[in-house]
């Protein structure tokens, strides 16, 4: 009998120290959302009977508008704007604008050229290297043309080449001049003026001569929850990776920075790369030896720099937001769950993120033959999750 009482106590003990999954406890997670993760969480993580330490499963998330709230490459270069934060000298300015284009009479839209806009910018630059006053340099007619012209000469060049990774590239001309450290120091001075704004909206900047009227981003956030999803996979011995289309040096500049809650390892961290130099200083060429991470080199870049570290598998969870995420949300056998940011977009991604809305399968991950597929919605004026599959849009102010 006692032999019977010790063998029971010792059961019990056993089981009682055996580690239990973690689970997610922020309050913005989409119901069916938190219980796919948790599913995920309990059956891919350490706890798991059928867990490999020598081949670990892995997750994979896109960074601008999936891992933060809007994005980072975007806001920098706003921010470069309005605080004329750019190391180009003056009469480098229109070759650094153009040196790339590979046709500067192509059509930019209304009538314009790129040779057109660089030669209005060139003027515009060069005045405002002249003030010594900021708030004077804002209320000048160049300043409100300079930035309407040169956030519509970057929108361009990304529709000009849209299965290109060109446009991604071409943005880190407007870094030319800076070091790899000052990059990160500027990127992160953007990203904490950026985190104090209470919310994200849509700024209207209209050029004074009428020819160009457009709306860049303001705000931007890291979530509680995607802070929380972060730590919960890597406690659960589920290894992290960033795959971005911004420039790589700036995403490590903050999902590196421990100040910011991602807590990754720059190895971890891939983005749009620029060919080597033979100096400190880089220039916007893109590095041929690398898979680019922009739509479909996405795949290729995991197949390339992380799934050799993980047995050639593919990852087990995929974070995206956008129809440059479509391709790797879908072309991983490996894949146990999908999650989609809602940020209100039409085609691939729009499609598949209305079909996880529609489906009403068991939360369950043994037995299926596809991804579970799940949406997250958010509220860009308060910069926040949601618990909702439904987003809210982005204000124009």
């Amino acid at each position: 009998m006692k032999r019977f009482l010790w063998l029971a106590v010792f059961c019990l003990t056993v089981v009682s120290c055996r580690p239990s999954a973690v689970t997610l406890q922020e309050e913005g997670w989409a119901p069916r959302v938190r219980e796919a993760l948790d599913c995920l969480l309990a059956d891919c993580g350490k706890c798991s009977p059928d867990y490999d330490a020598s081949v670990r499963p892995y997750a994979v998330f896109d960074f601008d508008n999936t891992t933060i709230i809007n994005d980072i490459a975007q806001t920098l270069l706003v921010y470069q704007i309005e605080n004329r934060r750019f190391a180009i000298a003056p009469e480098d300015f229109y070759t650094v604008l153009t040196e790339s284009l590979p046709d500067l009479d192509m059509d930019f839209g209304n009538g314009l050229t790129p040779r057109m806009l660089a030669e209005d910018l060139a003027r515009d630059y060069a005045f405002l290297c002249t003030c010594t006053d900021l708030e004077e340099m804002r209320q000048s007619g160049q300043y409100l043309d300079f930035r309407a012209k040169l956030w519509y000469y970057s929108s361009s060049t990304d529709l000009a080449f849209p299965e290109s990774p060109f446009g991604c590239v071409w943005i880190i001309s407007m870094l030319e001049g800076m070091t790899r450290a000052e990059v990160k120091a500027l990127t992160r001075e953007s990203v904490d003026f950026w985190m104090s704004q209470p919310s994200m909206w849509r700024e209207r900047w209209d050029s004074p001569d009428g020819n160009v009227s457009v709306t860049v981003p303001k705000g931007l956030a890291f979530t509680p929850e995607m802070k929380e999803l972060y730590a919960a996979l890597r406690s659960s011995g589920i290894d992290v990776y960033v795959c971005s289309a911004s420039f790589e040096t700036i995403v490590e500049a903050v999902a590196c920075t421990p100040e910011y809650g991602l807590n990754l390892d720059e190895s971890c961290v891939f983005g749009i790369r620029p060919a080597p130099t033979r100096d400190e200083y880089f220039k916007a060429v893109a590095d041929s030896s690398y898979a680019q991470p922009y739509r479909t080199g996405k795949v290729e870049c995991i197949l390339s720099q992380m799934a050799p570290a993980h047995g050639g598998h593919g990852p087990v969870l995929v974070a995206g937001d956008s129809n440059g995420d479509y391709a790797m949300l879908t072309q991983f056998p490996d894949l146990k769950v999908g999650l989609i940011i809602e940020c209100l977009r039409s085609g691939s991604i729009g499609e598949l993120a209305e079909a996880a809305r529609n489906d009403k399968s068991e939360v369950t991950l043994s037995g299926r033959t596809a991804p579970l597929y799940v949406v997250q919605g958010r509220n860009p004026e308060t910069k926040t999750f949601i618990s909702t599959d439904r987003s809210l849009p982005v204000k124009v102010l």
